[in-house]
């Protein structure tokens, strides 16, 4: 049986210490594309998606981002047959990887889980648009909006906004989890982060807030890395 190679992250800088070994024991190794760097580990076959293994997985990612001023996990399962193969999954994507990594350097993410009754929903807006077409686009585009917002925490979002880099929000459409927060936050603004958290909760009208972090940053790692 020929062995995978199972990718853990991109980066575009050196680690700054030994990368360790990845969820089967086996050494971690760089395979350079370009500008960039993947971590890789050579398994006998990809990895099952089992809870442990997946808690394997993050475990190495943790150690990884502490190694790097900047870096993306990879989507649990990416491997490669050799360094070629990594190539041709990365080198296509590498300005939108770039990119990405400029974002998240020396950034950790903080995730904000709202879990508690949704506000009613507001009026939407006219459509002003010309053309049945056009209304239905400019109609899903609020919809969209509205997928991608949480006003249940204004007080919070406001407080919390000089703090972050960046900010992806996902909706819930039912069950008691209004929605999750994925920031963006330099690692040395986590103390500062968390207690805006803790001061807001008696601001967003009853409501359970619950952050976890540091992670490293796989919400704002592009879709599908690499």
């Amino acid at each position: 049986m020929t062995d995978v190679l199972s990718l853990y992250a991109v980066a575009d800088t050196e680690p700054s210490g030994p990368l360790g070994t990845g969820i089967g024991d086996e050494p971690l190794v760089l395979v350079p594309v370009g500008r960039l760097v993947a971590v890789a580990g050579s398994l006998p076959s990809r990895p099952s998606a089992d809870a442990e293994t997946l808690k394997k997985q993050d475990a190495v990612v943790r150690r990884l981002a502490g190694l790097f001023t900047a870096l993306l996990p990879v989507r649990f399962g990416e491997s490669a047959v050799d360094e070629t193969g990594v190539a041709a999954k990365i080198a296509p994507r590498e300005s939108e990887l770039t990119k990405a990594l400029e974002l998240v350097r020396g950034c950790v993410q903080m995730t904000l889980r709202v879990f508690g009754e949704p506000d009613p929903a507001p009026e939407p807006a006219p459509l002003t648009a010309a053309g049945p077409g056009a209304r239905y686009l400019q109609a899903r585009r609020q919809e969209q909006a509205m997928l991608r917002s949480l006003p249940e925490i204004a007080p919070l979002s406001l407080a919390l906004r000089p703090l972050l880099r960046a900010e992806r929000i996902e909706r819930q459409e039912a069950g008691p989890l209004l929605g999750t927060a994925y920031h963006l936050v330099p690692r040395e603004g986590t103390a500062a982060y968390l207690a805006a958290v803790e001061e807001a909760r008696g601001r967003i009208g009853g409501r359970r807030i619950a952050a976890t972090g540091p992670w490293p940053p796989y919400a704002f790692a592009p879709e599908g890395t690499p």
